[in-house]
């Protein structure tokens, strides 16, 4: 079994789109948060400079990393408020991108997730994806393999963070531009084979169409946050 690593961002379920939250000028809503692209904009400029290694072209999936990083940071918050967590004080970084990276990842850490055992469906989940992508081996059967999965401290803490942020996201009936659909973002990786866990969100709900929530154009006005 190829090592398995947990991702540093995660993605959630979202719920339905709703007339008072459909604006083609909004990202992502969370709650009573809203997220413009005007925003998202100011931070894929940072974040451009903070990964060189970026190439012209990449820039769709940095606006999509940016919106993952913004809802998650929300959800997170959101979770340590109603369970009464203090969150230590993020140092601040060279930019607001920066920062909102290592905020996002101290408030991660402080969550108590190690309270929370991963079900047979979560590792039946991510058996049947390891041997999709070839990191699992099909010959061996899911009920031999799953002693390892649920043994291992990596598989656990990100089945438990998949689970955590999914229910934040149904309370907080988050909310995604259609132009970032569909966003999965992984949970847990095994290096460039790709996702072995996968959370998914900005699926629509039956009956909603696009159209009522239009994805911003280049030259539409955006709002500022």
């Amino acid at each position: 079994m190829r090592r398995l690593t947990a991702a540093a961002g995660i993605a959630v379920a979202l719920l339905a789109l709703t007339a008072c939250r459909s604006s083609p000028s909004v990202a992502a809503y969370v709650g009573d948060q809203s997220f413009t692209e005007a925003k998202v904009d100011q931070l894929v400029k940072q974040a451009a400079e903070t990964q060189q290694t970026a190439q012209p072209g990449d820039e769709a999936a940095v606006r999509t990393h940016v919106v993952q990083l913004l809802v998650y940071n929300a959800l997170c918050k959101r979770i340590a408020t109603e369970k009464g967590i203090k969150l230590p004080a993020a140092a601040a970084g060279p930019s607001e991108y920066a920062t909102l990276n290592q905020e996002t990842q101290a408030c991660v850490q402080a969550l108590p997730l190690d309270q929370m055992k991963p079900s047979d469906e979560d590792l039946r989940k991510v058996y049947d994806n390891g041997v999709e992508i070839g990191v699992l081996d099909p010959k061996q059967p899911f009920e031999e393999v799953k002693p390892q999965l649920a043994g291992d401290p990596q598989v656990a803490g990100a089945i438990a963070v998949y689970r955590v942020l999914t229910d934040a996201a149904k309370a907080a009936d988050v909310t995604v531009n259609p132009r970032y659909r569909p966003l999965d973002l992984p949970v847990l990786t095994a290096g460039e084979r790709g996702a072995v866990l996968s959370a998914p969100f900005g699926q629509y709900e039956s009956g909603v169409s696009e159209a009522e929530f239009p994805a911003q154009t280049p030259d539409a006005p955006q709002p500022q946050q």
